[in-house]
C-alpha cells in the first residue's frame, strides 16, 4: 500500500504525495537527481532570502534542479535531499520545510512542489571501493574547508562530518590490505577532518566537544600543533587553566613563531599565576588566622 504522507521522525521534513510515481530504487548517497520545483511558499522570511540569507543553492527561483544527495552545503538543501531520498521516479510531492531560527526562536517553513523527472542512482556506499570513498570523502573535507573561510562553520562542519563517517565505513583499516599509500592518505584525512570540525567546535563555543575530537588527534599524534592550540584555548574557555598552559606551552615549544599561539599562551599562562597567586594569598591569610 503506497503511504500518500512521509514525515521524518524529528518532524523538520513531511512530505505528502500529489502524484504517485513508478516504482524504483529511492536515490542514495551520490544519486544525481533531476528535479522540477514550483510554487514555493514561506514563513519568517522570504522566497529571495532562501538563496541569499540562508544560502539555498536548490531553492534559488529556478524550477529545474539538478542535485546530487550528500551535497547540500546549507541546512535548506540537506533538508530537501532527506525528501528527495523518500521519492519515487516521477513522483510529485508537496514538501514542508521546518527549520528552528535560533536568533528568533522562531521557525523557518517552508512549502514547495516537487517532483523527482529522473534519477540516475548511484552504488550504495557498502559498495563503494576504499579509493572511491577516500575520493569522495577528500571532495566533502574540500568543500568543507570553502565553507569554513567563509564563516559557516555549521554547514563547514556538516561537511567534514559526513567525510568522517565515510571513512569510518573503512574501519578496521588494517583489515582492508590497503597499499600503504591510500593506508596513509585515509589516516591522514581522519586526523584532518578530526581538525577541522575541532576548529568549527571551537568556533560554536563548544569547548568540550572541541576538546573531545582533539583527544582523538593527539591520541594519535602528540606533536599536532593545531590540535594543541585549539584544546589549549578549549582548556581555557573551560576554565582549566594548567591543562590549557600546558598545551599551549608545547604548542609555542613547535612553532615558537607563531603568533597566534604565543598571544594565547601568554594570555592564558598570566590568568593561571594570577590564580595561583590568589591561591597563596589566601593560604596565607588562613595560617596567620
Amino acid at each position: 500500500m503506497l503511504l500518500e504522507t512521509w514525515e521524518s521522525a524529528d518532524k523538520v521534513v513531511k512530505k505528502q504525495i500529489i502524484k504517485p510515481g513508478i516504482f524504483s530504487k529511492k536515490p542514495t548517497e551520490r544519486a544525481i537527481c533531476e528535479v522540477v520545483i514550483e510554487n514555493i511558499d514561506v514563513v519568517n522570511a522570504s522566497v529571495q532570502e532562501l538563496k541569499g540569507k540562508f544560502n539555498s543553492e536548490i531553492l534559488d527561483g529556478k524550477n529545474e534542479k539538478t542535485l546530487i544527495i550528500g551535497e547540500g552545503n546549507c541546512e535548506i538543501d540537506r533538508q530537501v535531499e532527506r525528501a528527495v531520498q523518500m521519492m519515487m521516479v516521477l513522483e510529485k510531492s508537496l514538501v514542508t520545510i521546518n527549520i528552528l531560527l535560533e536568533d528568533i526562536h522562531e521557525c523557518l517553513v517552508i512549502e514547495f512542489e516537487i517532483t523527482l523527472t529522473k534519477m540516475h542512482p548511484h552504488d550504495p556506499i557498502w559498495e563503494w571501493t576504499p579509493e572511491e570513498k577516500y575520493s569522495v570523502a577528500l571532495k566533502y573535507k574540500e568543500a568543507g574547508v570553502i565553507l569554513y573561510k567563509d564563516y559557516r562553520c555549521v554547514d563547514a562542519f556538516y561537511r567534514f562530518s559526513k567525510a568522517c563517517k565515510i571513512l569510518i565505513t573503512l574501519e578496521p583499516i588494517q583489515d582492508l590490505e590497503l597499499n600503504k599509500e591510500l593506508e596513509n592518505n585515509i589516516n591522514n584525512l581522519r586526523l584532518v577532518l578530526y581538525n577541522n570540525m575541532a576548529g568549527c567546535q571551537l568556533n560554536r563555543k563548544n569547548y568540550e566537544y572541541a576538546v573531545s575530537l582533539c583527544n582523538k588527534i593527539l591520541n594519535k599524534e602528540d606533536n599536532n600543533v593545531k590540535a594543541l592550540y585549539r584544546r589549549g584555548v578549549a582548556h581555557g574557555n573551560l576554565k582549566d587553566l594548567e591543562k590549557a598552559v600546558a598545551d599551549l606551552k608545547k604548542a609555542v615549544n613547535l612553532e615558537p613563531h607563531n603568533q597566534t599561539i604565543k598571544e594565547q599562551f601568554l594570555i592564558y599562562n598570566a590568568k593561571l599565576q594570577e590564580a595561583n597567586q590568589k591561591f597563596e594569598n589566601m593560604v596565607r591569610r588562613m595560617f596567620k588566622a
